[in-house]
């Protein structure tokens, strides 16, 4: 049985621009996916109804500009930004490159509900320090080029914060979802396959 490092309750759950596209598909479509990875499969199988539909539900809350026009490794789509980084009207990212030694203290400092780091550069800087930085903004944490170790996953819980989310990518590939827990070792799914023209999320 995968350890559980955090589960998300049932009103974070719910809170999520994944929870309500969901949603929004029963609601409008008539179509009922049950989670995440019935609509990642939905999503592969039926690629330009998916575009469509997602296009058509992220005009209703427009996406800010992120820090940085940089991405995970890649040109993320509005699928990405909405139901994978779970980004919001409101929120605050920030967007870390290269070997910056205090990645939590940045996001602390500039009040980010969302960091993107390298794996690398989030597992060093998680561990015990003099003084904490303000995260009570955090909700997620991205990882860029993969997972960290399980080792390093259970320091960011002890160490930067309890509750947040933490997520992976790497090209293609996502490890985690907004709907479901926080597993030490978690698996691998393939990214949404929609078209991704631009390195920031739509305006």
């Amino acid at each position: 049985m995968a350890e559980i490092l955090y589960a998300p309750n049932a009103e974070r759950v719910v809170s999520t621009n994944a929870w309500a596209y969901l949603h929004w598909l029963r609601m409008t479509g008539g179509m009922s996916l049950d989670g995440w990875d019935k609509l990642r499969a939905w999503a592969a199988r039926e690629p330009a109804a998916f575009e469509d539909a997602i296009r058509t539900f992220a005009q209703a809350s427009p996406l800010p500009e992120p820090d940085s026009r940089k991405t995970p490794g890649r040109a993320w789509g509005p699928a990405d930004w909405l139901l994978f980084a779970d980004l919001r009207p409101d929120d605050r990212l920030v967007a870390i490159e290269g070997e910056e030694t205090e990645p939590f203290a940045r996001a602390g400092d500039e009040g980010a509900s969302i960091l993107i780091a390298p794996a690398q550069v989030l597992s060093a800087s998680a561990f015990q320090r003099p003084r904490r930085p303000d995260l009570a903004n955090l909700r997620t944490i991205i990882a860029t080029g993969g997972p960290m170790s399980p080792e390093a996953r259970r320091r960011i819980y002890t160490w930067v914060k309890a509750d947040v989310l933490l997520l992976a990518c790497a090209g293609g590939t996502y490890w985690g979802n907004p709907l479901e827990p926080v597993v030490a070792e978690p698996r691998p799914t393939p990214a949404f396959l929609t078209p991704r023209p631009s390195a920031h999320p739509p305006s």
